[in-house]
């Protein structure tokens, strides 16, 4: 990820990395081109799948909404090969009536989902929305060979903290001063 502006509104030119290793479920963020002379790479440990400890947000329930609601309908696409792999797609469309967000008119806007049961990955994926134009995500130069594991480790110039501890930090010192 480049940034695109630094702090003082001038081009920062930083570039932001983003590793995540899926195996060892880890993600690591780099600063490129730091200005400071200190090279940190911040360390997240997520959870493994289906042991997410924090609940599900609370769904709210449409009879307690009097506002028109949308109409959603999701229709098979059937199967497509991308990137070399075969495919199969869905493609949802929510119609949001007159009212439901200030329209005067219907909005129908559009998902679309490309998606690898070999490979267990999302491979396209295409949103259409009239208010906000039309987005697309594809996965390309697709390698099944295996990556070199030091793909995932921060180079060696780079100090590695865990973000939840670095995060604690800035607490830390404000209870120590207020002793």
């Amino acid at each position: 990820m480049r940034m695109a502006n630094g702090l003082n509104g001038e081009p920062d030119h930083q570039v932001m990395v983003f590793v995540m290793d899926p195996v060892a479920h880890t993600l690591h963020d780099l600063a490129l081109e730091c200005a400071k002379p200190a090279k940190v790479a911040s360390l997240i440990k997520m959870p493994a799948p289906g042991k997410d400890a924090s609940p599900a947000p609370a769904e709210k329930n449409p009879a307690e909404d009097h506002r028109p609601q949308p109409i959603v309908t999701t229709q098979d696409l059937g199967a497509k090969t991308i990137q070399g792999l075969e495919t199969t797609g869905k493609r949802t469309t929510t119609i949001v009536p007159v009212g439901r967000s200030g329209n005067s008119a219907p909005i129908t806007k559009t998902y679309e989902v490309w998606t690898s049961a070999d490979m267990g990955l999302v491979v396209k994926q295409v949103w259409n929305d009239p208010r906000y134009g039309k987005r697309t995500v594809e996965l390309k130069d697709l390698s099944r060979v295996a990556p070199d594991p030091a793909l995932f480790r921060p180079p060696a110039a780079y100090t590695v903290k865990d973000a939840v501890e670095s995060l604690k930090e800035p607490e830390r010192k404000l209870e120590a001063n207020m002793e």
